[in-house]
């Protein structure tokens, strides 16, 4: 078992600042379509985020693993909240990741490996809304 701790700083306004013990602050806020300022990240910037972040760093363990060498990873992945009968709810983060790889002759093993990223991610595993997963090997 783990423990991750933060802490929330409230600084003005809707903004406040984020903190891990050993690692730099990073300044969030409330959504500006909840009048939050432009420009700053959001909860649910930070949740979509992470979820994506999480399956990078899972992709990058069974590529590694399979000995499936790349030249380039690049995801981006888009958080969807609606009203839902108890409120606001995420229904769904697709993730699009985008795998070059070295050897074209690996697509099938780093295909089943990016899947089994998000398979075993814990933040996905931890969503009551589905993670949609599509990949592009090239």
């Amino acid at each position: 078992m783990w423990t991750y701790e933060t802490s929330v700083d409230w600084k003005e306004g809707k903004i406040g600042e984020a903190n891990s013990r050993g690692k730099s602050g990073i300044e969030v806020a409330t959504p500006p379509e909840f009048g939050g300022p432009e420009g700053v990240w959001t909860p649910e910037d930070l949740l979509t985020s992470a979820v994506e972040s999480c399956i990078m760093a899972s992709a990058l363990f069974f590529l590694n693993r399979g000995k499936i060498p790349f030249r380039s990873y690049r995801s981006k992945a888009a958080g969807t909240l609606e009203k839902g009968p108890t409120g606001l709810v995420f229904s769904r983060i697709a993730v699009e990741v985008t795998l070059v790889l070295e050897d074209p002759s690996q697509a099938d093993a780093a295909h089943k490996a990016v899947v089994q990223a998000e398979k075993t991610c814990p933040l996905s595993n931890s969503l009551s809304c589905p993670v949609e997963l599509s990949i592009n090997l090239s």
